[in-house]
């Protein structure tokens, strides 16, 4: 469908293109296995067990269903099973990452799954949003860029401008060879 009437310059140059996250295809892998065992399964009693296959293809609507989209009106997320949702940008409060979830909360205190979102997502939701969500993992692979790692015997890692690390040599003249 178009619109019958042209937009201006202006307008398309502040709609960045839309950048859409979805679960990683991977899954269906998993999914495809699930399916094999419960094939295996069913055939040991068919008649009572057939539904069994109702999980992979549950899963399989899931990963194919499921995203979160990213423009510049905001958060459009759509579900494997139940309704989208849309979250415009004076609703949007921030991102959290709880576990392996993302979520997104709102300026009403609600918190929505971000299906497709990972915290390595970071980057390009910063640029999918034109920087309304912060990308903390460049800013902090950044600032670990100008550090040296010291790695203690028991695993314990410390990191270390050169101006600490030239101190620390000094204290500990037995590391140096």
């Amino acid at each position: 469908m178009t619109s019958s009437h042209p937009q201006n310059a202006s307008s398309r140059a502040d709609h960045s293109p839309a950048e859409t996250f979805k679960p990683t295809r991977e899954h269906l892998l998993g999914i495809g296995l699930l399916a094999a065992i419960a094939l295996l399964s069913i055939g040991w009693a068919p008649k009572y067990l057939f539904w069994i296959l109702i999980f992979p293809i549950l899963g399989f609507w899931w990963v194919l269903r499921s995203r979160t989209t990213v423009d510049s009106h905001g958060l459009h997320i759509r579900y494997g099973f139940r309704g989208p949702k849309d979250i415009a940008w004076k609703d949007f409060a921030g991102i959290g990452f709880q576990r392996s979830r993302a979520y997104a909360r709102t300026t009403d205190g609600k918190n929505l799954n971000l299906p497709g979102v990972t915290f390595n997502s970071l980057p390009r939701l910063a640029k999918a949003s034109q920087g309304r969500i912060p990308d903390a993992l460049t800013a902090g692979r950044n600032a670990a860029d100008d550090k040296v790692v010291i790695v203690h015997r028991d695993g314990q890692q410390v990191l270390l401008t050169k101006e600490e690390y030239a101190d620390y040599l000094e204290a500990h003249p037995e590391l140096k060879e």
